[in-house]
């Protein structure tokens, strides 16, 4: 029989699976190109939850190509500024960036360069052939080039986004955007745009060792983080299965706990939050229904377990291989839920309270749990299962 676990022990359980999960992000490494004032330290630091791309923190590694990184943070941007320069200086960062690339490619994946954000003014309305020439050399790089129009004002397909398509450039795909809300007039505010296709974008084109590093650090595209920390859900919810597939004695429910404890961690790294043990405790807490700090593993399986039709009591009995899988998956569903608004909130300008929040949780997991839903609230019920929806029957 399994002993009990403190609110502390189930706590140094999750910070220990989210250290595990953030060591396991990997590296992701995007080259950014483009003349000075087209606006790539604004996409950049748009796109990514660290500010990268402030000034003075970029490192020179050659001439014409600046590095930015953070500690503790998985992305490493290099730019490269100054295409508005004379033919042979350009020529020269031309070669360098070719030897960065070549040079990175011979160390271990997670250094190579996994994209190139290839960026153009919209309002220049115009690809110099310099410009044509060099997405054509990288193109023999093997590397995935998204070309970013910049400062595009609006969100139809100008002139100049149909003549770039005509041409046929060697790139993936050709994106608009509009990094920061631009002001017209006193009366009329540009609203920014096409951040989250450009996330979406890059996404498709890295390779699995930066998909997760990116994933986190970026805020453009909340969606991407959810569909992200789905996948992770369903494993959980297949391991969950497997421990009530036994059946688990309702003793053995800490066990239970300890593996829901290490989906919400990997989940809290997908979303690039922070191990806050103030706020994980009060989620423990408020699904436990008590405020004590000792054996606590019990009474959240205890609650968890009450709110889901037909499952009944299992105060001396056994946890099935269904009732673990709905418990695990209504109670990922629920914390993705609150951490989405979460973030919504921050992006939008606004706070949201911890009270708030453990509140959310709650109702959010009695919402899943009782209505048997296995998708994402933003989500159609009747969409194709993967990647949308877990089956656990």
């Amino acid at each position: 029989m399994s002993d009990d676990f403190s609110l502390d022990e189930l706590l140094n359980r999750s910070y220990y699976a989210f250290k595990e999960a953030e060591n396991e992000v990997g590296q992701c490494n995007v080259l950014v190109i483009g003349k000075t004032g087209v606006g790539k330290s604004t996409l950049i630091n748009s796109v990514f939850r660290q500010r990268l791309a402030e000034t003075g923190v970029g490192r020179p590694i050659t001439q014409g190509i600046r590095q930015y990184t953070k500690p503790n943070c998985p992305i490493t941007v290099y730019d490269t500024p100054g295409l508005e320069l004379n033919a042979e200086q350009i020529k020269i960062i031309q070669l360098n960036v070719a030897k960065l690339i070549e040079d990175q490619r011979l160390l271990h994946p997670k250094e190579h360069i996994h994209v190139i954000w290839y960026c153009i003014n919209h309002n220049a309305n115009r690809i110099e052939s310099v410009e044509e020439n060099w997405l054509k050399e990288m193109e023999v790089k093997e590397v995935p080039v998204l070309l970013v129009l910049t400062q595009t004002t609006s969100k139809k397909p100008g002139e100049f986004f149909k003549q770039l398509e005509h041409m046929n450039l060697p790139v993936s795909q050709i994106i608009p955007v509009m990094a920061e809300p631009e002001e017209i007039d006193e009366d009329y505010t540009v609203k920014s745009h096409g951040l989250d296709k450009l996330v979406d974008a890059t996404f498709q084109l890295l390779p699995e060792v930066a998909k997760k590093a990116f994933v986190k650090e970026q805020i453009a595209n909340i969606a991407l983080k959810s569909d992200m920390a789905f996948k992770y859900l369903s494993a959980y919810v297949a391991g969950s299965a497997i421990v009530g597939a036994t059946p688990v004695p309702f003793a053995d429910a800490p066990i239970l706990m300890t593996m829901q404890t290490a989906m919400i961690a990997n989940i809290t790294v997908i979303f690039g939050m922070p191990f806050d043990k103030g706020f994980i405790s009060a989620m423990l807490s408020a699904i436990s229904g008590t405020g004590g700090v000792t054996a606590v593993g019990r009474s959240i399986v205890t609650n968890l377990i009450k709110m889901i039709p037909g499952a009944g009591t299992v105060v001396g009995g056994a946890i099935s291989a269904a009732t673990a899988a709905t418990l695990t998956l209504a109670l990922g569903l629920a914390y993705i839920e609150v951490l989405k608004a979460y973030m919504k909130a921050q992006i939008n300008g606004e706070q949201l309270s911890l009270q708030q929040l453990t509140k959310m949780f709650v109702e959010m997991y009695k919402d899943y749990a009782s209505s048997g839903r296995k998708t994402l609230k933003d989500e159609k019920p009747d969409q194709p299962k993967p990647p949308n929806q877990i089956n656990i029957d």
